[in-house]
């Protein structure tokens, strides 16, 4: 069996996955996660899925940001487009 992390729960429920574990398991902000209770009292973590746009726009995201791209440039580049749509 693997070692085991201690964690702390927050008053709402939350509980944060350590570094490693995230790093070792590909888990990213924004993921979900599937939680599912076993018989012992055991919780089982699982990452899902994600969607083909989830992780296209996960990319695009990334990329953005890397790049310095900015909400508000997001914001004009939406507001231009617009205006070029209605001439």
């Amino acid at each position: 069996m693997e070692r085991g992390n201690m964690v702390r729960v927050s008053s709402k429920g939350q509980v944060v996955l350590p570094k490693r574990l995230r790093d070792r398991t590909g888990i990213r902000e924004g993921d979900y996660v599937f939680v599912q209770e076993l018989d012992d009292g055991v919780l089982l973590l699982e990452k899902s899925a994600a969607s083909s746009l989830a992780t296209i726009a996960a990319e695009l995201r990334d990329k953005a940001r890397s790049q310095g791209f900015t909400r508000e440039d997001l914001r004009q580049a939406i507001e231009k487009a617009r205006r070029a749509r209605q001439r």
